[in-house]
């Protein structure tokens, strides 16, 4: 017993999901088939969600549809727990932000509801796996990107008429649904059935169990079955866990099972695979022992007491045989008496032979009959009342004694009234007769009982909600055997729709009509033979004709000669794919004799049993005037094109060249036509110090879209000289946004290239000339550095001739102060190496440079004048200062040029302390910064930017060079260098460099 229930119970949750299963498989192909079969546009998101929201209407057992595309875009609609439509779209059906939008009426888009996540559908599972296989996918179970709800997808490739993948569609199927259906399942008491997928979370389980719980940060997460609270569930996943090969059997019935629980004893399980396979899910029914033990410990209490109950029916035994002679007419008494009074009543079998018998069988021969008589009558009322609600019909009488009415149900229900017992007076429903209509529905039925005419009229009634319904009725006298009228008998239609319908059938023939007669189109309506049957006033003036002038020429007249052939192959095509549109473009004459371009769209049809084509066309003589314009035009640009000095090129959007001008082709000696491939890479053409830096942004620019520019060496075709070039290119885009085309135009820029390398040069003999110059103020400060570490050796020097001349000498004194003179002498040296890499002129030489150490080795430098100027000097560098890439020489070049120009602006200061601060730190853009600030005379603020002109100065003295040359120097390295007025007094200059990690630097400086 306990096996064959949880066996069934399997099969039947096994059963529910295929249903479920088949549902989606058919609503993906219907999917796939309809965008393909109905030609949607799938660029166009509306019109894909459009589809989307009437296939979701036509399939009950699918919540979400979706399609994504290759540029990453969504369009999703699906119902919410609340029962609302909602879609989920990304903008401009690209990769992007998620938004929720109201699905209104028809597939409208709605208001915004809110926003979610960025989303790209080509990174999805579902997307991936079914482009990659071209088949039908089914993805793991997740939670909801609107919900946390539990889902899985079926997605399948949609292609387009061509066969070219377009994307993916798919349908998401709430598995929240499958825990309801479990709910209804029968497992006894405490049984329970559940599904698990292959990692053990839960998929659905009866028992109230949810598979989705709250996670230690408080966000939704799936249920382990293992870790379920219901017992039930938790002992059995557990045991399975722990024995995996009692779900693994391929049996095509479910697996039976038991085993020992602590809690509850022996529970019996049932495990079965989900059909189909590549869900990988498992059904599992489980149930305790002790539900088919209570039912029979309940049974054993209830055959006591049907024994108890058995002895005492003995007692009464004797009583009933008493009462067996009178049971027959007892009950025929009482079956006669419910027939009698509206209860139908079956009589009991009497199998006796003497008059009770007889009068029995003929009393059940009797009610039988009666019975299938009242069970047709019941029928053909149940029938009549059907038709009159199905017909919105109802019937009614009236008695002309009382001027009281009888109505059918459907009668009440035309009035907006309840049926209710009784009649209906006459001024009740004239009440509910429209105003307007009253007098003439009062004539009308005095006429009627008059017997001057039959009643038959429509007018409009009013149902207590205020509601306006238009009916129709009609009637005839009832008479008696004298001629004298006693009633009236009629039926009463509700006819509004059908007369909403002939009105709007009459506004649409209207509106129709006078779009023909006056739409700013010329319409033709041609039969089988070529002849005009009719053209609309607009299309008979555009040619200079009447209407009644045109209809029986033939059609070929009002076309150009050259043109009629033309004219009478396409009339015979579009005769031959009856429904099929057509379109071609020809030349009309008019009545005057001028021509004019038309574009004809033509449809043929049977219209009375005679084949017609009804022709649309528009004049397109303008169009044509500015599209043979624009052949002129385009003529003359390609001719300005293949005449400027610049190599001009266009590409496709995969960057494949698809045109060159003259210029391209006489400098690179290639061209579209009968070029090996090998000639046209990049490595043929380019300078090999510049092709990985200029494919590399050519690339990035094709993948990215944004503008390409470079500066390239280009090998000549005729002597193998490479040039410098500038290269420019856009790209030009559809109305979506996709790039079509791109126009690319190359620059020689050989000769500015040459003046660059030359001004370069004289800027850096020029950035000589300044470190020269600096040196020249310098020399003092020098000269005290030079002169402390020589006097000190001369001292030592002495000292150890002493310490060597003493009896007996001193050798340990002597080495010690020889070492100290091999130490001042090094520190000599290191001055002067100091000074002769400041003014030494070198290349620029790229490398790890310390700005802190340089700063340090720099105020060594300035010393002197420090000192000489009474200046206090100040540092405040950042320990953790990142390392920038330079040339140090340049740096420093520009630490002591601000520096000295600190000093020398508080040579005149008397009245306040002279102080100069040099700081470092890093800055959160990954830039170091440097600022030297003085107390000195300060900068006016016209002047902060002025300084760093050439030859600008404030000092008499000055040639107003050092600046510039700092700045200069700075952008060089990737930075700025900017001054401002401090306050109350002096200046600060600052400049900021780029800083790298230890790698990347020291790679640079190799």
């Amino acid at each position: 017993m306990s096996e064959r229930l949880i066996r069934e119970v399997t099969q039947a949750v096994n059963r529910d999901v295929g249903h479920r299963v088949r549902a989606a498989e058919k609503a993906v192909s219907r999917l796939a088939n309809d965008l393909l079969r109905r030609d949607v546009a799938l660029r166009d998101r509306e019109a894909v969600a459009r589809e989307l929201y009437a296939l979701l209407a036509e399939e009950p057992d699918v919540d979400w549809m979706f399609f994504g595309n290759e540029a990453g875009g969504l369009v999703s609609v699906g119902r919410l727990a609340d029962s609302n439509v909602v879609f989920l779209m990304t903008d401009d059906f690209r990769a992007g932000v998620v938004r929720e939008f109201e699905a209104l009426e028809g597939g409208k888009i709605g208001r915004l509801r809110k926003s979610e996540a960025p989303f790209d559908a080509r990174g999805r599972t579902w997307y991936v796996e079914a482009k990659k296989t071209g088949a039908r996918y089914w993805t793991e179970p997740y939670l909801g990107l609107v919900e946390p709800i539990l889902g899985t997808s079926l997605s399948t490739p949609v292609v387009d008429k061509d066969g070219n993948f377009v994307g993916v569609g798919g349908i998401d199927l709430i598995l929240t649904q499958l825990s309801r259906s479990l709910q209804t399942l029968d497992v006894g008491d405490n049984g329970r059935a559940f599904i698990v997928d292959a990692s053990g979370h839960l998929i659905g389980a009866s028992g109230g169990v949810s598979p989705v719980t709250i996670g230690a940060d408080g966000g939704h997460v799936r249920l382990q079955a293992s870790a379920a609270t219901d017992p039930i569930i938790h002992a059995t996943a557990g045991y399975l866990g722990r024995y995996p090969a009692v779900a693994g059997s391929s049996s095509a019935e479910p697996s039976v099972f038991s085993f020992s629980d602590p809690e509850h004893g022996t529970i019996y399980a049932a495990v079965d695979g989900v059909e189909p396979a590549a869900l990988n899910w498992t059904i599992v029914s489980a149930v305790p022992a002790s539900d088919f033990l209570t039912p029979v410990f309940r049974a054993a209490i209830l055959s006591i007491g049907v024994g108890a109950a058995i002895i005492a029916s003995f007692v009464v035994l004797g009583l009933a045989v008493v009462g067996r002679t009178l049971r027959p007419l007892t009950a025929l008494t009482q079956a006669a008496h419910a027939i009698a009074s509206g209860e139908w009543r079956d009589v009991p079998k009497v199998r006796r032979n003497d008059e009770v018998g007889l009068l029995t069988e003929a009393f059940t021969l009797m009610t039988s009959r009666l019975k299938e008589t009242l069970e047709g009558l019941r029928r053909s009322e149940a029938n009549f009342a059907e038709a009159q609600r199905v017909a919105h019909v109802g019937y009614w009488e009236r008695d002309l004694g009382t001027d009281c009415l009888t109505w059918s149900e459907e009668t009440y229900r035309i009035f907006g009234l309840a049926p209710r017992a009784g009649a209906v007076s006459l001024a009740e429903a004239v009440d509910r007769i429209h105003p307007e209509d009253r007098s003439s529905w009062s004539k009308a039925a005095t006429e009627a009982v008059r017997g001057e005419s039959r009643y038959d009229l429509e007018y409009r009634i009013i149902r207590p909600t205020g509601e306006q319904r238009i009916v129709h009725s009609q009637g005839d006298l009832t008479r008696d055997m004298s001629g004298r009228a006693l009633s009236m008998f009629g039926t009463i239609q509700d006819i509004t729709e059908r007369k909403r319908a002939e009105e709007a059938l009459r506004d649409s023939e209207e509106q129709w009509r006078a779009v023909f007669e006056n739409n700013p189109t010329m319409y033709f309506m041609v039969d089988a033979t070529g002849t005009i049957v009719s053209v609309n006033p607009f299309g008979a003036e555009q040619l200079g004709y009447t209407v009644d002038e045109l209809i029986g020429r033939p059609v070929q007249d009002v076309f150009y000669e050259a043109d009629r052939d033309a004219v009478m192959r396409h009339a015979a095509a579009c005769l031959e794919h009856l429904g099929q549109a057509m379109s071609w473009e020809l030349r009309k004459i008019r009545k005057d004799g001028s021509m004019l371009w038309v574009r004809e769209t033509a449809r043929s049809m049977v219209i009375r049993k005679r084949p017609v084509i009804l022709i649309v066309c528009e004049d397109v003589t303008e169009r044509k005037r500015a599209e043979e314009a624009a052949r002129r035009s385009e003529e003359e640009l390609r001719e300005v094109i293949e005449t400027v000095p610049a190599m001009v090129w266009t590409a496709l959007p995969d960057g494949r060249i698809d045109f060159i001008n003259r210029r391209w082709q006489e400098f690179t000696g290639l061209s579209l036509d009968g070029v090996p491939p090998a000639d046209w890479e990049p490595e043929a053409r380019f300078h090999p110090d510049d092709l990985e830096h200029y494919m590399s942004r050519w690339r990035a620019s094709l993948v990215t879209g944004r503008p390409f520019e470079a500066e390239v060496r280009i090998r000549r075709a005729s002597d193998g000289e490479y040039r410098w070039w500038f290269e420019s290119a856009v790209p030009l885009r559809d109305e979506h946004g996709n790039i079509v085309k791109w126009y690319g135009f190359l620059v020689d820029i050989e000769d500015r290239k040459r003046a660059e390398e030359a001004l370069q040069q004289a800027q850096a003999e020029l950035a000589h000339v300044t470190r020269v110059t600096t040196m020249g103020a310098l020399t003092s400060s020098i000269a005290h550095e030079v002169n402390q570490p020589l006097a000190a050796v001369v001292t030592n020097a002495n000292a150890a001739l002493r310490w060597l001349a003493s009896q007996p000498p001193n050798l340990e004194e002597a080495r010690q102060t020889l070492g100290r003179i091999v130490r001042d002498g090094h520190r000599a040296g290191e001055v002067i190496g100091r000074v002769r890499g400041l003014l030494k002129k070198t290349a620029t030489v790229t490398a790890q440079v310390d700005l802190n150490g340089l700063i340090e080795d720099s105020i060594a430098l300035v010393h002197g004048e420090v000192r000489g100027h009474r200046v206090t000097l100040r540092t405040e560098l950042a320990e953790d200062l990142p390392p920038v890439a330079g040339d140090r020489v340049q740096l420093q070049q520009v630490i002591l040029n601000l520096v000295m120009n600190g000093i020398e602006s508080m040579k005149k200061v008397a009245d306040r302390p002279r102080e100069l601060l040099i700081t470092s730190k890093s800055e959160a853009s990954g830039m170091a910064l440097v600022a030297v600030q003085d107390t000195g005379v300060g900068l006016e603020p016209k002047d902060t930017e002025r300084v760093f002109e050439a030859f600008f100065t404030t000092k008499a003295e000055g040639l107003g060079m050092g600046l510039a040359i700092c700045r200069s120097i700075i952008e060089a390295h990737g930075g700025r260098l900017w001054a401002e007025a401090k306050e109350p007094w002096g200046a600060v200059f600052q400049f900021c460099l780029p800083t790298y990690p230890d790698d990347s630097v020291s790679a640079a400086g190799t």
